[in-house]
């Protein structure tokens, strides 16, 4: 909320796409905290409140400050994308992710200082004011430190030779499905996905569909602006445009109602071809019929000239298919472009708009700033972990590390039937600090432990900051659970991309990275 109201009180726009930030956040924040108080409960419980709490940030506070950096580093990168969804999002994630940081290291150290002094005095939970028993339970004790003593068990496991064979084998065929399932990836966008199930849009646009075999219609205004409509050179030059989109193959007929064509008609059946334009356009104006067709459609100065002047074309040859959409962009834009009018000029005279133009943009560019944010993201915390984790070699397993993760995640959501539109892409380029969390709380913890073989400082980091990122990662998918009971496959794209993000985390996190950690 602190995040949020700093963006709110600086006029960053609120979307809906900021809606499903607070889901993350939670579990980001879960994260960080289970990875503190399992910290805290490995301390030497002989030690003072204090001493222990200094010896917990000790351990993790460089793991939770590195990973904060990282997912700070991949949202920030996100503001680059000319996308406004997407870097309002980032700008909103970016505050939010420090807030959860400060708070992780000031209050919520505080607040395990409170509550351990509260267990010592023997008080209970919510009712401090009473004493509990005060007798010894070693059940307490052995509750505690249940889940490492699982994970030392799961860490000999896999230790096992024939068992590092067999994960290096499985998860290598895991990455090799991925990597064809990511090359299948297409862009596709239903605009009924925006909508609510049950939603009467849905409904009459699935109907239109259906009734148009597969195509669907759009009518892009067709505007004439800053050149003199009352020249007879201007008025070809206008004719023809018109003409030339009609010629796309996306268009099948003349516009059903243009005011120059029915202009001329109107002159010439008249005989006024004598009188000044203004003359003439004002008898065209004056006839009911024709001031009822235009009189919208025609933006006048007080002399009677014209500033800007509309008509429409429809597309009734545009599809569902993404690609087919792209085309008619760049073909009405190329033949603007190409318009004697147009040349060399900043602001074109002649042009083409409709409201789908906004999201049929973001398709003719949501490859290539996908592409892009991604070889910054994987590049950003590479440096970040050759900067903080304390060993240079650590280089050498987070690149190729996260470039694996991020491919099992593009295979993963193909697999589930995510194609790349709006809502995937921004998934994905959250998905990079995500991501690399589960990464490097492993290797931080690898490279820091005093052990001496790399078997044993396995066994040592997945006893000791494994149980939290196991823990971790399943307050992660917890925290976006709620979107899977979304009515809106918006946000339902986003749990489904959760579910994924955070298995292949954990599993690659807790198996397979220990695995090659081990050997390598």
């Amino acid at each position: 909320m602190a995040g949020y109201g700093f963006l709110f009180i600086i006029g960053v726009p609120f979307t809906s796409m900021t809606q499903i930030l607070p889901f993350i956040m939670f579990g980001i924040g879960l994260d960080d905290a289970f990875i503190l108080s399992g910290a805290y409960k490995r301390t030497d419980k002989t030690k003072d409140v204090v001493v222990r709490i200094e010896d917990t940030v000790e351990e993790v506070g460089i793991s939770i400050f590195v990973t904060t950096v990282s997912s700070i580093s991949a949202f920030s990168l996100g503001c680059i994308s000319s996308v406004p969804a997407v870097y309002w999002l980032c700008q909103y994630a970016i505050p939010t992710l420090f807030l959860d940081f400060f708070f992780q290291i000031t209050f919520f150290i505080a607040l395990i200082v409170i509550d351990e002094r509260r267990v010592i005095d023997k008080r209970r939970d919510c009712l401090v004011c009473m004493r509990a028993d005060t007798s010894y339970n070693e059940n307490d004790t052995e509750a505690e430190d249940s889940l490492g003593k699982y994970m030392l068990r799961f860490a000999n496991f896999l230790m096992k030779t024939w068992v590092k064979a067999l994960v290096i084998v499985v998860f290598l065929g895991f990455l090799g499905g991925m990597a064809y399932s990511a090359s299948k990836l297409e862009q596709v966008f239903d605009f009924t996905d925006v909508l609510p199930s049950g939603s009467y849009v849905y409904a009459y646009y699935s109907t239109q569909t259906d009734y148009r075999g597969g195509a669907f219609s759009i009518n892009p205004e067709i505007f004439f602006r800053g050149v003199d409509q009352s020249d007879e050179f201007t008025q070809n030059q206008m004719q023809e445009y018109v003409d030339e989109l009609v010629n796309m193959k996306q268009v099948t007929n003349q516009p059903v109602f243009f005011w120059l064509r029915d202009f001329k008609k109107f002159v010439a059946s008249n005989g006024t071809d004598s009188i000044m334009f203004a003359e003439q356009l004002d008898d065209f104006l004056a006839n009911s019929t024709y001031s009822q067709l235009y009189k919208n459609d025609i933006v006048r100065t007080e002399d009677g000239s014209i500033i800007t002047s509309r008509t429409q074309v429809f597309m009734d040859e545009v599809t569902l298919e993404v690609n087919n959409q792209i085309d008619a962009l760049k073909d009405q834009r190329d033949v603007s472009a190409s318009q004697p009018l147009n040349q060399n000029v900043k602001d074109w005279a002649f042009f083409t708009f409709q409201n789908l133009y906004y999201i049929w943009s973001l398709y003719e560019i949501a490859f290539y700033e996908l592409l892009l944010t991604t070889l910054f993201g994987i590049t950003a915390v590479s440096i970040i972990g050759l900067l903080f984790i304390p060993h240079w070699s650590a280089i050498l397993f987070v690149t190729p590390f996260i470039t694996i993760l991020y491919v099992d995640l593009l295979g993963f959501l193909q697999l589930a039937g995510v194609s790349i539109n709006a809502v995937s892409y921004i998934a994905l380029v959250m998905s990079i600090g995500l991501l690399v969390d589960f990464l490097f709380h492993i290797l931080l913890r690898y490279y820091e432990s005093k052990e001496l073989s790399r078997e044993e400082k396995v066994k040592d980091t997945l006893q000791t900051i494994g149980s939290s990122v196991l823990i971790g990662g399943i307050s992660t998918f917890l925290g976006v659970l709620p979107l899977a009971f979304s009515t809106s496959s918006v946000f339902f794209t986003i749990f489904i991309s959760f579910v994924g993000l955070v298995t292949i985390g954990i599993t690659h996190a807790l198996i397979f990275i220990p695995v090659v950690l081990s050997i390598c």
